[in-house]
């Protein structure tokens, strides 16, 4: 139990406080911004140089073994069970005049995890700095492909909006247009072929990736509104308890069965284990979703989580 104290101490609590510096941001607004200046110019920068930033700092310097497919497949099963577990609720959300746009809310953020800006600084305490790996591979692997595939249909197809439907053309162009996705392609060819950044740059790319948690942290506790929690609290309660509970007991067992190694096990279920992720708000405000009930999960998820994590921490213990 002292143990499992020491890791929440070292792992939890430091984003704990973040998160809460950004609930201060929130009501603070600095130099006359606005909270969505603020929070747009943040997830701006993670996005488009923290984040591969901290793919160059660790992917080319790490040993590449099976983890980096049995990790994402394993997360995927998870991810599709969490949206499909979805379906109970659909016809609760009948009886209340609800329908597909709730519902498509709910499934993103059932089954897609916050596991940058929480599961890095998680993973990082507990096993070193280079476990950030697993969550980038789960991140390029399993996350942004089922973000902006299965994502991206359902709330096109089920959101109210004009938009055309979904091709594979459109989806390969969202996809490139991802800068992450690029710096983890040549952080792997960089990996394979030996080719190792200058320290300067090694030690620059390790600065500014360091960022990326915080960065994302901040714009969870900017995000976080209470406001709504009344008019959904049953549906919250237990949409955060399929992505807190049944997804990474899901994960948890079929990495039992397929992996061998403990930190790899632990790494991708803890992974699992992370609050439902914030991009999902993206598509949900562009393409017509109900964005007041998926942030509602959103803050649930995050507040619970600071209850179910002692729990998982406790099993793979």
């Amino acid at each position: 139990m002292s143990e499992i104290i020491n890791q929440i101490n070292q792992a939890l609590l430091p984003s704990a406080f973040i998160i809460l510096m950004g609930v201060v941001l929130r009501h603070w607004q600095p130099a006359g911004l606005t909270l969505v200046e603020t929070r747009r110019v943040i997830s701006t920068l993670v996005l488009n140089l923290f984040y591969p930033a901290l793919i160059f700092a660790v992917i080319p310097r790490v040993e590449l073994t099976g983890d980096i497919f049995s990790s994402p497949l394993v997360s995927n099963i998870g991810i599709a069970v969490g949206m499909l577990a979805c379906w109970i609720f659909y016809p609760w959300l009948k009886r209340q005049g609800l329908g597909k746009p709730e519902l498509g809310a709910l499934m993103l953020v059932c089954g897609l995890g916050n596991i940058i800006s929480l599961g890095v600084p998680l993973l990082q305490s507990l096993q070193g700095e280079q476990a950030a790996r697993y969550a980038i591979y789960i991140d390029i692997m399993a996350i942004t492909p089922m973000l902006w595939i299965v994502g991206l249909w359902i709330a096109i197809e089920w959101g109210n909006n004009n938009e055309q439907r979904q091709t594979p053309v459109r989806f390969i162009k969202s996809l490139l247009s991802l800068p992450p996705i690029g710096a983890f392609a040549l952080a792997i060819l960089m990996n394979i072929y030996g080719i190792s950044l200058p320290d300067f740059l090694q030690k620059g790319t390790t600065m500014l990736g360091n960022v990326t948690m915080s960065g994302m942290l901040l714009v969870v506790g900017m995000s976080l509104s209470f406001a709504s929690l009344k008019k959904h609290k049953g549906i919250a309660v237990l949409a955060s308890l399929i992505k807190l509970l049944i997804v990474p007991a899901v994960v948890y067992f079929t990495a039992n069965i397929t992996m061998s190694d403990a930190k790899t096990i632990q790494a991708t279920v803890l992974l699992a284990a992370t609050p439902s992720m914030m991009a999902t708000m993206i598509l949900s405000e562009r393409y017509g979703l109900n964005t007041e009930l998926l942030s509602t999960v959103l803050v649930t998820s995050t507040a619970l989580f600071f209850v179910t994590l002692p729990v998982w921490l406790w099993v793979l213990a």
